[in-house]
């Protein structure tokens, strides 16, 4: 067996590149055995290829090479397990928060194709829905829509919301006598949480679970059609919910989004 392998050498043997090997060199974090006063080479011997081994082991946990660098000085099994354990701890945390990204992203994607669905029908339809909770905001009557995003924008920034996580669709509680007229006439503007929050309750919404009828309109027109569910109550009681949800189909102009309006049985 070779006494002392060249940098090139011992970077095949490995699978590291010489530049990682003279960065470790750099910091302090593992010198060469020899380096050639003549010419500059630097030599490695076989019992320093743990120690690379085991520094690339650990940066597959996510420890820094500073990290590394305290636990290989250390020397003790004690000060690898603290890392760990702390890094255990960390991993677990952005699992969590990936998690609900990823549920946001599902959310979104289901946002933006829900009215697509070749399995939802464009007539009276029923749904089951859980509880959802909302933020919302006033309406007052005839005024204009910009006002309503305003307040419940002003709403959103309130400081008791700054670590809660929004679902970014909107939409209106109806006035139901209006409704029964062929009106739009919203009473509450509002936006979705993403869960239930832990704030205090008189902070937001909720929205009871159940069964709800629900057809589809672009409520923003004047022409909007109402008459499916009018219809439908003609010779029933009233809902006391009536709940439009706003599904944009493009990015710039929201005149024309459809909505889907759902009434709580």
């Amino acid at each position: 067996m070779k006494e002392y392998y060249s940098i090139g050498e011992t970077a095949e043997l490995l699978g590291v590149s010489t530049q990682t090997l003279r960065y470790y060199d750099k910091i302090g974090l593992l010198s060469p055995r020899h380096v050639d006063d003549k010419n500059g080479y630097r030599f490695y011997c076989y019992d320093q290829f743990h120690i690379i081994d085991r520094i690339r082991y650990l940066q597959g946990f996510g420890l820094s090479l500073e990290e590394i660098q305290n636990i290989m000085q250390n020397g003790k099994v004690d000060k690898l397990l603290a890392c760990l354990k702390q890094k255990q701890n960390e991993t677990k945390r952005e699992l969590v928060e990936l998690s609900g990204r990823l549920n946001d992203i599902d959310w979104c994607i289901n946002y933006f194709t829900y009215m697509a669905k070749e399995d939802t029908p464009d007539y009276i339809y029923t749904i089951q829905q859980p509880k959802r909770y909302i933020i919302k905001s006033p309406c007052y009557y005839k005024e204009p829509l910009p006002n309503m995003e305003i307040r419940l924008a002003q709403v959103k920034s309130r400081k008791e919301y700054a670590c809660v996580k929004f679902h970014r669709q909107y939409g209106y509680k109806l006035d139901i006598n209006s409704f029964f007229l062929r009106k739009f006439y919203p009473i509450e503007y509002f936006t979705y949480l993403s869960g239930k929050p832990d704030l205090d309750s008189s902070l937001y919404e909720e929205l009871p679970a159940g069964e709800y009828f629900c057809f589809r309109t672009q409520l923003l027109h004047e022409d909007w059609n109402a008459e499916p569910l009018v219809a439908f109550f003609s010779n029933k009681a009233k809902p006391i919910l009536i709940l439009a949800l706003e599904f944009e189909d493009n990015l710039l102009d929201w005149s024309d989004a459809w909505y889907e309006l759902q009434i709580l049985l």
